[in-house]
């Protein structure tokens, strides 16, 4: 009896090495999956938080966007009124010359009245020179 029980003592301790073999690997596979479950809640930590950010740069870019469409609109204003104060300023400038034109004309027309007019006074009448002057 000796011998069946060792034989059946042993076939226990062998079964018992397998099992603890067994729970060692099973062990280390679940240290291995706890440790990649975690990594993957931090790449999804990292995810959400990267997503975060991307929807405040579109935000960002969003307001950016609006504010150079409105400048733009600004400066198309801007431009628009510059346009209208060229034409202005060149109606100013033809006005001017015209000015200036009728100026000089008008001078030279008085001049030359004054001119005719100082002729005319020094000049000696005809029916003075056919006078004979009584002595």
């Amino acid at each position: 009896q000796d011998g069946c029980c060792a034989e059946e003592e042993y076939r226990l301790n062998v079964r018992l090495g397998k099992s603890e073999e067994q729970r060692s690997r099973m062990s280390a596979a679940t240290d291995r999956l706890e440790g990649a479950s975690e990594r993957l809640q931090e790449s999804r930590k990292t995810l959400r938080e990267t997503e975060a950010i991307g929807e405040d740069v579109m935000q960002d870019l969003r307001q950016q966007r609006e504010t150079l469409l409105h400048a733009r609109d600004g400066m198309r204003e801007v431009d628009d009124n510059l346009d209208a104060s060229r034409k202005v300023v060149r109606q100013m400038a033809r006005r001017i010359q015209q000015n200036k034109r009728v100026m000089y004309f008008a001078g030279c027309f008085f001049v030359a009245m004054l001119l005719i007019v100082l002729v005319m006074k020094l000049k000696p009448d005809e029916s003075e020179r056919a006078t004979p002057v009584p002595a």
